[in-house]
C-alpha cells in the first residue's frame, strides 16, 4: 500500500470517528437521547482514544518509511555521482 493511500485511509477513519462523535454529542446536548449514561460517554472516549492511537502508529510508520526512502535516495545519488566521476575519468583514456 502506498503512502498516500495509507494516509488517505487514516484520514477517512478520523473523519468517520469525528462524525460519530459529533452525532453523539448533538444527541446529548439536544436532548434527543434521554439519560445518556456515563458508560456510553466512556465508551465513546475509549473508541476515540483507540482510533487516535491507531492514527499515531500509522503516522509514525509513514514517517519512518519516508526516512528510509530519503536515506536510500541519498545513497543511490551518491553512488551515481561516483559512477559519473569514474566515467568522466575514463573518457579521455578511450581511444577515439
Amino acid at each position: 500500500m502506498s503512502q498516500p493511500d495509507t494516509l488517505q485511509q487514516a484520514t477517512e477513519r478520523l473523519d468517520v470517528a469525528v462524525d460519530q462523535l459529533e452525532t453523539f454529542l448533538r444527541q446529548v446536548f439536544d436532548g434527543a437521547e434521554d439519560g445518556v449514561s456515563v458508560a456510553a460517554l466512556k465508551e465513546q472516549i475509549r473508541f476515540l482514544t483507540e482510533e487516535r492511537d491507531r492514527l499515531l502508529r500509522d503516522l509514525d510508520a509513514e514517517k519512518s518509511h519516508v526516512r528510509r526512502l530519503k536515506s536510500a535516495n541519498e545513497e543511490v545519488s551518491g553512488r551515481l555521482e561516483a559512477l559519473m566521476v569514474t566515467l568522466k575519468d575514463l573518457m579521455p583514456a578511450v581511444p577515439g
